[in-house]
């Protein structure tokens, strides 16, 4: 009898008892671990019978518990190789191992580099990269994650003398869109687009004539019609439901990267000559 993948079928559990589906249960969160076990060290670390094990290993369609092994190595290393299409908003599930939840990270934040990368075009970065480069004062606008990832903004543009002005409180933002002017730009940061406080600052920046930035996945809300440039995000997560803002916070920062990326290479001999006078410890930071 051939055997189906090891994975699949401790997943679907069919005809499993609830001993087994236990026992099955516990080798999916501890793959790695268990490749490493004996027959009796697994009974003991999943509180079970070695004739439970003995049993799952013969509905797996397998000799016994060594074949099982071999079986179930190779079954992961075809698995890890093969993930992809990971859901933004529950990217791994209970019972994963740990690598596992490494693995499936690592794909989702992949997936997620390539989505925004291919929304980018030509036309969009030099038209930010214009504003900013001629721009008196450069805003930062966000609010928690898209605030975080504004001020690690605001410290590679220092590394290249442009000063990203940010304020951390709400109030404090609306202060600083307040003195924007026809000469400065505002780069705001904002994954859904409908933050009603980012929305009140964009539109007093607006009336102020100061250019706008929009950092979004809505390239058709409010905030997008509002702006001068639009850097498109990929709108994978459902901000009421997810495990955590994973894929949105890799897009941001990867779009955000690229605008100082192409800022940097507007001086590119000027900008390297300043990194070599910086101190060591200053640009590992």
């Amino acid at each position: 009898m051939v055997s189906m993948n090891v994975i699949q079928h401790l997943n679907e559990k069919l005809g499993y008892t609830e001993g087994e589906a236990v026992l099955a249960d516990y080798i999916l969160k501890h793959s790695e671990q268990v490749l490493n076990y004996s027959i009796r060290e697994l009974s003991q670390q999943a509180y079970t019978s070695t004739a439970t094990i003995f049993r799952l290993c013969q509905k797996l369609g397998l000799s016994g518990y060594k074949e099982f092994v071999i079986k179930l190595s190779r079954d992961l290393e075809s698995h890890y190789n093969n993930i992809a299409g990971i859901d933004a908003n529950f990217p791994f599930s209970r019972v994963d191992s740990d690598l596992l939840v490494a693995k499936k990270i690592a794909a989702l934040s992949n997936e997620t580099i390539t989505q925004t990368h291919l929304l980018l075009t030509e036309g969009m970065l030099n038209q930010a990269v214009d504003l900013i480069v001629k721009a008196e004062s450069i805003f930062g606008i966000g609010v928690s994650h898209s605030f975080n990832r504004a001020v690690d903004f605001q410290t590679k543009m220092l590394r290249i003398d442009y000063y990203v002005k940010v304020m951390p409180l709400q109030a404090d933002q609306f202060h600083l869109a307040n003195h924007g002017t026809a000469k400065d730009v505002a780069i705001i940061i904002s994954y859904g687009g409908t933050t009603a406080e980012i929305l009140s600052d964009a539109r007093l920046l607006k009336q102020k004539h100061c250019k706008l930035i929009a950092v979004t996945s809505n390239t058709e809300g409010e905030l997008a019609k509002l702006a001068d440039v639009v850097l498109p995000l990929p709108k994978n997560e459902n901000a009421d439901l997810n495990i955590s803002t994973f894929s949105s916070q890799i897009a941001t920062e990867f779009a955000l990267n690229v605008l100082y990326s192409c800022v940097y290479k507007r001086n590119y001999l000027e900008n390297i000559d300043k990194n070599k006078s910086a101190p060591t410890s200053y640009l590992l930071s």
